[in-house]
């Protein structure tokens, strides 16, 4: 039986993407009589703000907006659980955006004064409205339109690409936490398994749920044709992916692992549902597709789509 082969993907794909992808979206004097000053409490809204040429309005950000690589050089205020409220007003942002279910959060940031916009984007209809009404609170509704015609252009491209090709099921999964064999995957209705339909596969968690935890014993009687694990951030230390690599390559009853079909994933952006979603279907479908990277026990995969 082939021993389990395990593609890394490097992220550097991201950044040279990021620094160069939206460059084409001109920038425009925010409305009213002060200079925006923007707050950022979610990575898909930084990502959104850098696509439409608003980098440089935003004064703060959530410790976890790290794409595009620029974003790191933005103050960070902490997080939506968690917000550090005396660097916040220090700031002076104008409206703050977010995307959370916590009504807390929004009063408190509006009890400082602070106009703020609660926003969804857990699936890709919740996204376009999310880039939509961006547009509309910073005067960029030219720019907004023309990057959600630009994402669904590069979403239409993938779908043109793998259609007529088989459809196998695939697991979506972030790496087991230390100490445990339990994995959280992505179920469906979320945008990941919009993505996953796009790049021409099967979902193959069956349920519609956001994004349940789910036992090795659960992932066997699934039976996935391949399975894709995004690790970043401390998953993608040397002794982390050294740890995914011997659990999974235990379970070799799963058809994936078994027909060493099971990937590792290092970019940041694929479970972002921001303006790089055309980039993680584009990603998805070629690793879903692309024949033979099942031959050897470990690949580094460096080109680009």
């Amino acid at each position: 039986m082939k021993r389990t082969a395990l593609l890394v993907l490097a992220g550097g794909l991201a950044a040279g993407l990021a620094g160069g992808c939206w460059e084409s979206v001109p920038p425009e004097e925010a409305a009213g009589p002060e200079r925006l000053r923007i707050l950022s409490l979610t990575p898909s809204v930084t990502e959104i703000l850098f696509a439409l040429a608003l980098g440089d309005n935003i004064v703060g950000r959530s410790n976890y907006c790290n794409f595009p690589p620029q974003a790191k050089k933005i103050p960070a205020v902490g997080d939506t659980i968690n917000l550090n409220l005396e660097r916040i007003v220090s700031l002076k942002p104008t409206v703050a955006f977010v995307v959370t279910k916590r009504a807390d959060v929004v009063r408190t940031l509006e009890g400082l004064g602070i106009r703020t916009v609660a926003l969804e984007s857990d699936t890709m209809v919740e996204l376009m409205l999310t880039i939509e009404t961006i547009g509309l609170e910073t005067g960029r509704t030219g720019p907004a339109g023309n990057l959600k015609e630009d994402i669904l252009g590069r979403l239409d491209k993938v779908r043109r690409r793998v259609r007529g090709l088989g459809r196998p099921k695939v697991l979506f999964a972030f790496p087991m936490a230390v100490g445990s064999t339990n994995m959280m995957v992505a179920g469906r209705g979320t945008f990941v398994d919009e993505l996953l339909d796009v790049a021409g596969a099967e979902n193959a968690f069956p349920d519609t749920a956001d994004w349940p935890t789910i036992t090795p014993q659960r992932v066997i009687q699934l039976a996935p044709e391949i399975v894709i694990v995004n690790a970043v951030g401390n998953d993608a230390a040397p002794d982390r992916m050294d740890a995914i690599r011997r659990a999974w390559g235990n379970w070799t009853s799963i058809p994936a692992v078994a027909k060493g079909r099971v990937y590792i994933l290092q970019d940041a952006f694929l479970t972002i549902p921001g303006p790089s979603v055309g980039l993680t279907a584009d990603r998805l479908s070629r690793v879903i597709h692309r024949p033979g990277l099942g031959e050897t026990d470990f690949v580094e995969e460096r080109d680009r789509p």
